[in-house]
């Protein structure tokens, strides 16, 4: 976070940012009220047997639904059109700083790094800033999961410690399985991927010189290496996401499962009306997806942000 902070500000570019953040964040809290009020609504008609409401009441809420996504449709046109200006620049800028470095810091560095941060380490910095599931989304979930934690809550005390106490664990189980793991790892990988561009290039540009002295096995020997161990490490954060994959679904379906139990006893009591559980379970679904669009946003925003600490290190 404080890397892209820096590079947003390094661009000119940061209140700009923050404000179209700030635009697109209400956009699934809006939602998920009007979703559960919704079905809270449709369920209450059939339980006191006002079905002639339905209609009015679909058509209330249609509207209001129409009306958040022409909002949502006009914020992310205007987002993509920041975005475009935004990496147009940020390669400009990249461009002319390695042009205009010394030729000691040139040659101090693999050239296969250099192309690495001309590429692929500026489209992670904008998967970063605009991609699904990075920085955007993860404005979107913290804003959603807080307003339909709120909801629960007041809704129901039980229904909330239930959704919590298989929520914590998940956030528990991605921490120490990939957090703390995968920023060292993707700095790896973006080291391997220099060195094995480093050991393809020759055998594109020289190819001429590599045969006259017979280098052919030797070099396809060092490619192979190179990509070996890039693979091993690409290999070792898939692992670690897989498992924080896993762990999500198994509390995931655990709590629904207790919920659902919980939810048949209440309503066999007397104490809620079938109509409330199902708005519990709707606000819990969203606290539960908002909750899993965190994690998965903190994954992705702990990698990219290796490539873009690169980045600001060329700059500066």
């Amino acid at each position: 976070m404080g890397e892209l902070r820096k590079l947003v500000r390094r661009m000119g570019l940061w209140r700009k940012y923050v404000f179209l953040l700030l635009l697109r964040s209400p956009f699934d809290a809006f939602r998920t009220w009007l979703s559960a009020n919704l079905m809270k609504s449709v369920f209450r008609c059939l339980e006191t047997h006002h079905s002639g409401a339905l209609l009015q009441l679909c058509a209330a809420y249609g509207l209001l639904c129409a009306m958040l996504f022409v909002y949502n449709g006009v914020v992310w046109t205007e987002y993509a059109a920041f975005s475009a200006k935004a990496e147009l620049r940020l390669q400009k800028r990249m461009l002319e700083k390695v042009l205009s470095l010394p030729l000691k810091r040139i040659d101090s560095r693999f050239s296969g790094e250099w192309l690495t941060r001309l590429n692929s380490d500026i489209q992670a910095a904008f998967t970063m800033m605009n991609g699904p599931f990075n920085m955007p989304h993860l404005a979107v979930a913290a804003i959603n999961t807080t307003l339909s934690c709120i909801l629960l809550l007041k809704s129901n005390v039980l229904f909330w410690c239930i959704t919590w106490m298989f929520a914590i664990p998940q956030f528990i189980v991605n921490y120490r399985v990939v957090l703390k793991a995968v920023p060292q790892l993707k700095e790896e990988a973006q080291d391997a991927m220099a060195e094995n561009t480093s050991a393809i290039k020759p055998l594109l540009t020289e190819a001429d010189t590599i045969l006259l002295y017979d280098a052919k096995e030797l070099m396809l020997m060092n490619c192979a290496k190179s990509s070996r161990r890039l693979m091993k490490i690409n290999m070792k954060m898939h692992v670690r996401k897989a498992v924080s994959d896993v762990g999500m679904r198994l509390f995931g379906i655990g709590g629904y499962l207790v919920l659902l139990l919980t939810g048949y006893c209440l309503i066999g009591n007397g104490t809620m009306a079938f109509s409330d559980v199902v708005y519990c379970f709707q606000v819990r679904g969203s606290v539960l997806s908002g909750m899993f669009m965190l994690i998965t946003c903190q994954n992705s925003l702990r990698a990219n942000s290796v490539c873009v600490k690169r980045i600001n290190d060329t700059l500066n």
